[in-house]
């Protein structure tokens, strides 16, 4: 069986270093914990790129987007966009944030 990959882009990675410095505040277990489940969320979709939400937006920059939750951590969302390779990860974003102004 073929296993797709995932590539992650910069800014996806500084909004992960975010999310975890500021649940880290309160509980460093729990902010280091974000990092290892978010892997996990990254794998999943490269092996199952059409599995998050499809993103609805008018911006057609953004068509083809999709986003799923981190695993445990449901109000931080990892967008991306399904690729030949797999998956390439644009941001991670929380879910009270406008996204279409982030993305």
């Amino acid at each position: 069986m073929k296993r797709n990959r995932y590539q992650i882009r910069p800014q996806a990675e500084v909004d992960l270093d975010g999310h975890a410095r500021n649940i880290a505040r309160d509980n460093l277990e729990a902010g280091l914990r974000l990092y290892g489940l978010a892997e996990e969320t990254y794998q999943m979709l490269g092996d199952m790129p059409y599995m998050g939400a499809i993103y609805h937006t008018n911006k057609s920059e953004l068509m083809g987007m999709r986003y799923i939750p981190i695993k445990e951590y449901s109000r931080y969302l990892v967008f991306y966009k399904p690729i030949d390779s797999g998956v390439d990860v644009i941001r991670v974003l929380h879910a009270r944030m406008d996204k279409d102004g982030w993305l």
